[in-house]
């Protein structure tokens, strides 16, 4: 079961990942955006780890609720947009409950894609998050389903993710600004594909 504490200590987590991955993730979306996936990003998971470490309460929907809104104000950018999105999906979900098992924690990636999906109107195809992001929910749903085994689930959606992230080299950008750059970025693979292959991996 997965209550407050560790979800702070997923954040933290986290938070240090993405620190460590800030200059490849500019250098990725500097090819095709602004480069400021990294800075964004970092910012982001920061004041969420800060401020899930802040709340005392142990209801889980309220603890994910403000690290969202905290990843909004600190991210004001898509991709802040995008991810806050997502974690107000699962605390809607998680609304009212202290505690968490492997079927709740399963339906995290699906919840972030419908999510995203949902508030940026992008779909799989277009060169963006989603392109490792639903491969990752479908392969986290199909061996859950199959195994019932969570750290196997979650193995198989780093792998999804990863070679979803890989996939968008050669794509040709229907959104954002790789959209107007269009040819020139066709082969770059995209910025948030690799957050989403590279979170995936932190994850395991």
């Amino acid at each position: 079961m997965v209550t407050a504490k560790e979800v702070k200590e997923f954040l933290q987590r986290l938070a240090g990942l993405l620190h460590e991955n800030v200059e490849e993730l500019a250098r990725l979306d500097g090819q095709s955006g602004d480069g400021d996936l990294g800075a964004s990003m970092d910012s982001a998971a920061s004041a969420m780890a800060e401020t899930a470490q802040a709340e005392a309460g142990a209801d889980l929907g309220m603890l994910l609720m403000k690290v969202a809104m905290a990843c909004n104000k600190a991210a004001p950018s898509t991709m802040g947009t995008l991810v806050s999105s997502g974690i107000m999906a699962v605390a809607k979900a998680w609304k009212g409950k202290e505690q968490v098992g492997d079927a709740e924690l399963a339906a995290i990636p699906r919840q972030f894609a419908d999510a995203m999906m949902a508030r940026g109107k992008a779909q799989v195809g277009d060169k963006t998050i989603l392109d490792a992001l639903v491969p990752m929910a479908e392969a986290v749903e199909t061996e859950f389903a199959q195994s019932g085994d969570l750290a196997a689930a979650f193995a198989a959606g780093a792998e999804a993710a990863q070679k979803g992230a890989q996939a968008t080299c050669g794509m040709l950008a229907k959104t954002g600004r790789a959209r107007w750059i269009g040819e020139r970025a066709r082969e770059n693979m995209d910025g948030g594909a690799a957050l989403c292959a590279l979170v995936a991996r932190g994850i395991l």
